[in-house]
C-alpha cells in the first residue's frame, strides 16, 4: 500500500471535504451525505489560489467547477465506505501526522497550530480533520486494492532478476555536505585560504564537532542551515568526484575536502541502507489484549487488565492467561505469542513498549488503538533478513506499478455504484 505522509501544501490546495454551514444551500446528494455549495466554493478557492500561485493557465471555470464537483463526490463516497468498514485513525496515529507536517514547515507543533489558526480562512482543527480523512481514505484503497492486485512469487523473482529490480536494489547513501566556496576566478591565495579554512573544519569534524553547526555557521551551500543534508542517493546519483569514496565509508564518516571549480566539499554520511547484509534486530513477544465493545467500557476493560496483571505479578502463567482472557484469537491459541517481532510491524504504543520492555520480564498494562495490552519479551535476536528484505522491495514497486491504473478502475466502479443527484453543477 502506498504509504502516506502528507504535504501540508497538497491538504491546504486540495483538501478534503470541509464541513459546510448549516444554512448551505445542497450542492450535492451522495448516497448518505451531502456536499453544500460552501464547500464546492471553498474547494474552488483552493484550486484558482493553487493555479496562481504556480502562474498556471486557468481552465475554463465550468469545466473546473466539475472537475471540483467529481473530487469531492468520490472523497464523500470513499469517506462513507471507510465508516462503514470501522476505519477509525487513533490519536497516536494522527498526532504523529501533525507533528510531521509541522516538521515540513520547520515548526514545533505549537507553533505549526498557532501559524495556522491565525490563517484566515483555515484552522488547526479543520486541517487535522483533512488529515485524518486523509489517512481514513487511504487506508481504505489500501484494503480494496491490497484484494484486487496479485503478485505471485513467480513476478517477484522475475522482478529481481531484471534491470528495474537491481536498481531498485542499489545500496542508498544519506549524505550530508559543507561548501566552501571560491569565486569564479580566485587568486591563489583565495584557494590557499579556501583549502585552510576546509581542512581546519574537516579536522574539527574529526575531532567530533558538529556537522551541523558547522554547516549553519560555515558552509556557503544552499542547504546550510538544513545541516548540509544531501538526502538520500544510489551511487549513481553521487556527484563523480566522491561516487568511488562514498561506497567504502562507514556511517558517521567524513571524506576529506574535495576541490571542484565552486570550491572545496566536505562530506559525511549519516546513513547507508543495503538490500544485502540487512539484519534486523527482532523481539519474540506474548501479549494478553482486552478489548473495549459495547458491552464493556474502556475503563472497564481497564480494570480487568489490571486484574489480570496483578494475577501475573502473583505468580499466574502468561501462556494459560492469554489463552483464557485475551481477545486477540489468532495469539490466544498459541499462548499470546506473536512470533518474533521487528521494529515498526506493531502500532506505535506497542511497538514502544515492547522496545523498552527487558527480556523475560512483561510490562505495566498499557492502551493501543486496539485496546488494552499486557505484552512480555521472552528473547531477542539479530536476524539476517536480507532475502525478505529483497522481496519486499521487490512487492511494493510491483505493487506501485499496477496501484495507479487498478485505483482509476476501482474509483470508476464505486462511483457508478454511488447514488449520486447534484443539484447545482455550475
Amino acid at each position: 500500500m502506498r504509504h502516506v505522509f502528507l504535504c501540508f501544501f497538497i491538504l491546504l490546495c486540495t483538501g478534503l471535504t470541509r464541513a459546510g454551514t448549516p444554512l448551505d444551500g445542497v450542492a450535492v446528494v451522495v448516497d448518505n451525505d451531502i456536499i453544500a455549495q460552501s464547500e464546492v466554493q471553498a474547494r474552488m478557492n483552493d484550486v484558482i489560489n493553487h493555479l496562481q500561485q504556480g502562474n498556471t493557465p486557468m481552465p475554463p471555470m465550468a469545466e473546473l467547477h466539475h472537475q471540483v464537483l467529481n473530487q469531492l463526490i468520490l472523497e464523500s463516497i470513499q469517506l462513507q465506505m471507510a465508516r462503514r468498514a470501522g476505519v477509525k485513525i487513533d490519536d497516536d496515529t494522527l498526532n504523529s501526522a501533525m507533528s510531521n507536517l509541522a516538521a515540513q514547515s520547520n515548526l514545533s507543533l505549537d507553533a505549526f497550530k498557532d501559524q495556522l489558526n491565525h490563517t484566515p480562512g483555515t484552522s488547526y482543527d479543520e486541517v487535522r480533520q483533512q488529515v485524518r480523512n486523509e489517512i481514513m481514505i487511504n487506508r481504505l484503497r489500501g484494503h480494496e486494492l491490497s484484494q484486487r492486485i496479485r503478485i505471485t512469487d513467480q513476478d517477484v523473482a522475475a522482478f529481481l532478476a531484471s534491470p528495474a529490480g537491481k536498481q531498485a536494489l542499489a545500496t542508498e547513501y544519506h549524505l550530508a555536505h559543507i561548501l566552501i566556496a571560491l569565486p569564479e576566478h580566485p587568486t591563489e591565495q583565495q584557494v590557499a585560504d579556501a583549502r585552510a579554512k576546509a581542512n581546519s573544519i574537516y579536522q574539527q569534524l574529526k575531532n567530533g564537532a558538529s556537522f551541523d553547526q558547522i554547516s549553519a555557521a560555515q558552509s556557503q551551500a544552499d542547504n546550510a542551515l538544513q545541516g548540509g543534508d544531501l538526502g538520500w542517493r544510489t551511487q549513481a546519483q553521487i556527484p563523480t568526484l566522491f561516487a568511488t569514496a562514498v561506497p567504502t565509508m562507514k556511517v558517521g564518516d567524513v571524506l576529506a575536502p574535495v576541490q571542484t571549480d565552486s570550491g572545496f566539499h566536505i562530506i559525511r554520511l549519516l546513513e547507508k541502507k543495503s538490500a544485502t547484509g540487512h539484519i534486523v534486530h527482532q523481539w519474540a513477544c506474548s501479549h494478553i489484549l482486552i478489548k473495549p465493545s459495547e458491552i464493556l467500557s474502556d475503563e472497564a476493560a481497564h480494570q480487568k487488565i489490571e486484574l489480570i496483571y496483578n494475577r501475573l505479578l502473583h505468580g499466574g502463567n502468561f501462556a494459560q492467561l492469554a489463552a483464557l482472557y485475551s481477545e486477540d484469537p489468532g495469539s490466544a491459541r498459541n499462548g499470546g505469542s506473536l512470533g518474533w517481532v521487528s521494529a515498526g510491524e506493531m502500532v506505535p504504543a506497542f511497538d514502544a513498549m515492547m522496545q523498552k520492555t527487558p527480556v523475560g520480564t512483561i510490562s505495566a498494562p498499557f492502551h493501543s488503538r486496539f485496546g488494552w495490552h499486557i505484552l512480555e519479551v521472552t528473547k531477542t535476536r539479530d536476524q539476517d533478513m536480507s532475502k525478505e528484505y529483497q522481496e519486499d522491495i521487490a512487492r511494493r514497486a510491483l505493487f506501485q506499478q499496477q496501484y495507479d491504473d487498478e485505483l482509476q478502475r476501482w474509483l470508476r466502479e464505486i462511483r457508478a455504484q454511488a447514488y449520486v443527484d447534484i443539484k447545482h453543477d455550475s
